[in-house]
Formats: structure tokens, C-alpha cells, sequence
């Protein structure tokens, strides 16, 4: 699944079947290798930023994350696993450059597993005449990347370089 397919979902409490909040973005480690938590969303123009772990999502489904209650979402501040973690807005645009300096392209979403704890591959953007063409979207995977720089730079192997150049050709 596409992380970015869990923004708008509900976070519903099991405790008393109440609407917490919704998705409003996805929290990754600093290396977006592991999916940390979830930034929540609650009624109220000028709320703090609200946040839930990850570990205390019982399950995701098609409408709705779910918690046990309602006190699994807190202030964000208050989660110090969070306290360093990268937004999904902050890898769209990463630069994916392979170890001998070809860039292959940016990053525009990220695919993560069924259960959402953990990144498995890097999606990279597309041309409109690609999408025109309807081909598959070109994906960098978990194992193939070396290295998250600053900058917004992404150091993949250079077997994945040629394996995108392989699939270009066919």
C-alpha cells in the first residue's frame, strides 16, 4: 500500500466507538525505513499538533485506524519516539542517485507493508508521457538503497540503476 493512502482515515477508539481524529500525515524514522506513528488531526482550528504511535494502532483498515481508547492519541511532543521523525511531505521530491552518480529520479510516494509498520520500497515520479503510456511506476527498493543523505539526496546501489535501465528498455 501507498502511505499516503492512510491520510483522511479515521482513528477510531474501540473503547466507546469514538471518532478521535483522522490522519493527517504519516511519521517515519530519519532513515523512512519504519512508519513511527501517525499525526492526528481533531476538531478545532488552532489544536496542538496531535500525534499516535504506531505500536498502539490495534489495526488498520480500509475506513479506519483503530485504538483501544481514546488517550493513545496525546500531544506530539509528549511521544519522545517521535521527536525526530520525518513527515511523508519531507521524502516526496528526494533525489534517488545510485553509489557511481546517476540519478534515477524523485521520490514521489512511498510504499509500505499491509500492516504499516515498515517502508518497502520508494516509488519514483513519473513522466506524463509514462503515465500516458501507462507504464508501471519505476520503484527503488528497501534493500537497494545505501544510504539517506541531507539535503534530500538518497544514495541507491548501482544494481538498482541497472536493473530501472533493464525495465526502461522493455
Amino acid at each position: 500500500m501507498r502511505a499516503d493512502e492512510l491520510k483522511g482515515r479515521a482513528v477510531l477508539a474501540l473503547s466507546n466507538a469514538e471518532k478521535v481524529g483522522q490522519v493527517e500525515d504519516v511519521l517515519f524514522d530519519a532513515q523512512f525505513r519504519r512508519v513511527l506513528g501517525f499525526r492526528v488531526k481533531r476538531g478545532g482550528l488552532f489544536k496542538q499538533a496531535q500525534a499516535l504511535l504506531r505500536d498502539s494502532v490495534t489495526s488498520i483498515g480500509a475506513d479506519a485506524l483503530t485504538v483501544q481508547s481514546p488517550d493513545a492519541v496525546n500531544d506530539e511532543a509528549r511521544f519522545a519516539d517521535l521527536a525526530h521523525a520525518s513527515t511523508l511531505s519531507q521524502v516526496e521530491q528526494t533525489k534517488v542517485i545510485t553509489e557511481s552518480g546517476e540519478l534515477l529520479g524523485t521520490i514521489a510516494h512511498l510504499e509500505i507493508d499491509g500492516d504499516a509498520r515498515t517502508v518497502t520500497g520508494y516509488l519514483l515520479a513519473s513522466s506524463l508521457k509514462d503515465r500516458m503510456l501507462r507504464r508501471t511506476p519505476e520503484v527503488v527498493r528497501v534493500e537497494e538503497v545505501l544510504r539517506l543523505g541531507e539535503g534530500g539526496i538518497m544514495t541507491a546501489t548501482n544494481a538498482a540503476g541497472a536493473r530501472l535501465q533493464t525495465e526502461r528498455q522493455s
